[in-house]
């Protein structure tokens, strides 16, 4: 081995001073340099496994949000379609109590037009009748004076 070191031109000192200094640049990169980055490489990967969730977490609660909106639309249709209905059975009543009311209001009309057209009847008769003898007590009294 002495040969091979010799060959070489291997000095001992020199390479023990060296391996020295390469640990002692190992041990301060590996503290200022090596843990930091470690640290801060843990940090990201931290945030992005934390962004990771909380992109699923609100991917799922978009998923039930849609649900829930979807579930409120067809609520609110079913809702809408019964006062729909309703307001039409409401309008199909109030309807059929307005023709009542109008044919009501008309028959009474038709009956009071009747009665007053009798009532007119009936005065015209009597006028015509009054006429009639007051015209026949004058034929009469003309008839007695030439007599």
């Amino acid at each position: 081995m002495e040969q091979i070191v010799s060959v070489f031109g291997i000095n001992w000192k020199l390479l023990l001073i060296q391996g020295v200094n390469f640990g002692l640049l190992l041990a301060i990169l590996y503290k200022f340099l090596y843990k930091p980055v470690l640290k801060m490489v843990d940090t990201r990967r931290a945030k992005i496994e934390n962004a990771i969730r909380n992109a699923e977490k609100t991917e799922a609660e978009l998923g039930l949000a849609e649900a829930e909106k979807a579930r409120i639309v067809r609520e609110a249709t079913k809702k809408g379609d019964e006062l729909i209905i309703a307001a039409k059975k409401h309008a199909e009543g109030e309807e059929h109590t307005i023709m009542k009311d109008a044919h009501r209001k008309a028959v009474h009309l038709l009956n009071e037009a009747e009665r007053r057209v009798n009532r007119e009847h009936d005065e015209m008769i009597q006028k015509a009748e009054r006429e009639v003898v007051r015209m026949a007590v004058l034929s009469a009294e003309k008839i007695l004076r030439k007599a």
